[in-house]
């Protein structure tokens, strides 16, 4: 919403294909549950949330609206598959009576690592933005034709609206370090995007020492 400029409103179109496919993914997995291994289930739905990550990792500024469309409606589906699967498997086996203690403190225990991973990808963010930053900008320097040449252009740009050579000057460079920290940042958001999928990889192998609920055991309502 920041990097591209989207108002709440467009922000909220893009992110609906999510909730979107959770709707459709939730109530069939929970109908078919019964018929199918929990685990694969769960395997499965990791596994395409790890692909759409991966995709989210290759856009660039110029994405638009599709370009979000297909991978987040992908990830409202694998979500589908992580969370009723998870549920009914970590459920499995708690007596009735206590089930209330129970489901209480796994959704405790889900919010509360919910906001641990979001307050280590917001720091994540902003150091990584802040090393791109230094590491894009040593390559913008007059030794560079390029930084050079695009100074320039800017500098006769903003000279030819306001008649002021000094400000042009600085209205070019102020423009040339917004440039770099939009890219600095983008770059940032595409190696977090690719970490967190080669972390749902590796979360794949942890699913064989689950046990398998028993069939008669009934999907549990989550949130």
């Amino acid at each position: 919403q920041t990097l591209l400029g989207y108002p709440a409103l467009r922000a909220g179109i893009a992110m609906a294909p999510r909730g979107l496919g959770s709707f459709i993914a939730m109530p069939i997995v929970g109908l078919i549950m019964t018929k199918f291994d929990p685990r694969k289930m769960l395997a499965l739905g990791l596994f395409i949330c790890a692909l759409t990550l991966f995709q989210f990792s290759a856009l660039d500024r110029s994405a638009g609206y599709w370009d979000f469309f297909w991978p987040q409606l992908e990830m409202g589906l694998s979500l589908g598959l992580v969370f009723v699967p998870l549920t009914t498997i970590t459920m499995a086996g708690i007596p009735k009576e206590t089930m209330g203690n129970a489901t209480s403190l796994f959704n405790l225990v889900r919010n509360l690592g919910g906001s641990i991973g979001i307050s280590a990808v917001q720091t994540m963010e902003v150091r990584l933005q802040q090393t791109n930053t230094n590491v894009l900008g040593a390559h913008v320097n007059p030794f560079s034709t390029g930084a050079r040449n695009m100074m320039n252009m800017m500098e006769q740009m903003m000279a030819s609206r306001s008649g002021d050579a000094v400000a042009a000057a600085h209205q070019a460079r102020a423009m040339i370090f917004g440039l770099v920290q939009r890219e600095a940042a983008m770059i940032s958001y595409n190696t977090i995007f690719k970490s967190l999928g080669i972390l749902f990889i590796a979360l794949l192998p942890f699913i064989l020492i689950m046990r398998r609920p028993s069939q008669k055991a009934p999907a549990v309502a989550a949130h």
